[in-house]
């Protein structure tokens, strides 16, 4: 550590051309120091490539065809001032931003102008809640409390923050203006953000701006080169190392292997059995305030989900084999208190046709008949999902349309197709993919 606070001090001391090398080797001393004294973040690190640049943050995570990496700016960090603990945990923070998937999660909200501010409020308070040391202006969980004026939970996901901030967003009456720590704004009818007005501001700690800048084409090789790097790092640490890492990064460095394929209606009902949604009372549970008192209830956590159910109209799927469908969704309603609209699509999302799904599904009458456009389903969900936490999104297709989608929104997908997997069009798709030919009761259907 001693080392690391003297590379600090002499990058402030060094002329411009001297500060490339001096910052390789104060970017090498962070990685032994991580290595020996935290290994999870110490072995990410050095496994990014890294450049010296001139992004306007200290820090950023830059997209190529096959990887992120890694750019730090001298002239930015020297003008943080930054402790040795500051560095460490800032770099600590980037490690956490990869980890959790927040580039590629949150490319498409960086170029909406209303929402850029927004994501990177949510997935630095998603990150920051698990480090210490942060230097001065780090946006945690508190911070969006404070904003909000409302209780926020500490340790969410980017998701849940990002939700409650746009709810706040479109809210605020057109007098509300930016705060000085550079959030979210809306000026009149026009929602803007600048996370920093001006451009010699020095609250920005890392940047973000620049995972926008990935090709959607190339997404799934990053993504490939992401999970190796997690993959490589878990095989790396001791289980007494692993032991001491937070349960969320536990969680997303421990692979799941499918030793069955998956069924559907089971995707679903873990998906709407895991969402919470409140408390409610319960009388075989102890109330943990009073305990004493057997008359008052405790409280158990409540789930539920919002299904968005997207059906093809231009496929192969019949009547028959589209009312068998939604009859199996219905009846998961007997058991999930789940709200499940279905829109019917071809090349277009037809809102006039879309009904909520009960107990007993109406008839489906269709109203396409034109060739299928998944980007239409991708591009209606900003404006028919009014949240992006607690949402399923199922789009049943026989499979057939273009290679290519852009993401919108980041949503779980299901993609339910009527066709093998193998024959699906679209290429590294977004979300997951099942296909009922492994389902005896649609093949029965089909048969008959």
């Amino acid at each position: 550590m001693t080392s690391l606070t003297h590379d600090l001090k002499q990058l402030t001391t060094l002329a411009t051309g001297e500060r490339v090398q001096a910052t390789r080797q104060l970017y090498r001393e962070a990685v032994m120091v991580l290595l020996r004294d935290d290994p999870f973040y110490g072995r990410v690190l050095s496994q990014l490539t890294v450049q010296v640049g001139t992004e306007r943050a200290p820090l950023a995570l830059l997209p190529t065809d096959r990887e992120w990496q890694l750019q730090v700016n001298p002239a930015a960090l020297v003008k943080r001032n930054w402790t040795s603990a500051e560095w460490l945990a800032m770099l600590r923070h980037t490690v956490l931003h990869l980890l959790w998937q927040h580039p590629d999660r949150y490319a498409t909200a960086l170029k909406t102008p209303a929402q850029a501010g927004l994501a990177r409020w949510a997935t630095d308070a998603a990150v920051n809640d698990y480090l210490s040391d942060l230097p001065a202006g780090a946006i945690t969980s508190r911070t969006l409390e404070q904003l909000l004026g409302q209780p926020v939970a500490a340790k969410q996901d980017s998701a849940v923050y990002f939700q409650q901030l746009r709810e706040w967003q479109a809210q605020q009456s057109p007098t509300d203006h930016t705060r000085e720590t550079g959030g979210p704004q809306r000026t009149g009818d026009r929602v803007t953000h600048d996370l920093t007005p001006d451009p010699t501001t020095e609250t920005v700690l890392d940047g973000h701006n620049a995972w926008q800048s990935g090709s959607v084409t190339t997404q799934a090789a990053r993504e490939q080169w992401r999970q190796q790097v997690l993959a490589q790092t878990a095989e790396s640490l001791t289980a007494k190392q692993r032991g001491t890492l937070p349960g969320a990064v536990q969680a997303a460095l421990t692979p799941i292997v499918a030793t069955s394929p998956l069924n559907w209606q089971t995707l679903l009902k873990r998906g709407l059995g895991q969402v919470p949604a409140g408390r409610q009372a319960a009388y075989g549970r102890f109330n943990r305030r009073q305990p004493a008192r057997m008359e008052l209830p405790g409280q158990i956590v409540a789930t539920w989900q919002q299904l968005s159910v997207f059906v093809d109209e231009s496929g192969s799927m019949g009547d028959r084999e589209v009312a068998y469908l939604l009859g199996q969704l219905a009846a998961l309603l007997a058991v999930y208190p789940a709200q499940v609209t279905v829109y019917p699509f071809d090349a277009v999302v037809h809102l006039d046709q879309r009904f909520t799904l009960e107990r007993r599904p109406q008839h489906l009458v269709r109203t396409g008949g034109g060739g299928t456009a998944f980007q239409a389903v991708l591009d209606g969900l900003p404006r028919l999902l009014t949240t992006t936490s607690g949402q399923l999104v199922l789009i049943l297709t026989d499979g057939y349309g273009e290679q290519h989608l852009r993401p919108t929104l980041p949503v779980p997908i299901i993609w339910l197709l009527t066709s093998p997997t193998d024959q699906f069009s679209v290429k590294n798709p977004p979300g997951t993919v099942i296909s009922l030919s492994a389902d005896p009761q649609w093949q029965a259907l089909r048969r008959s």
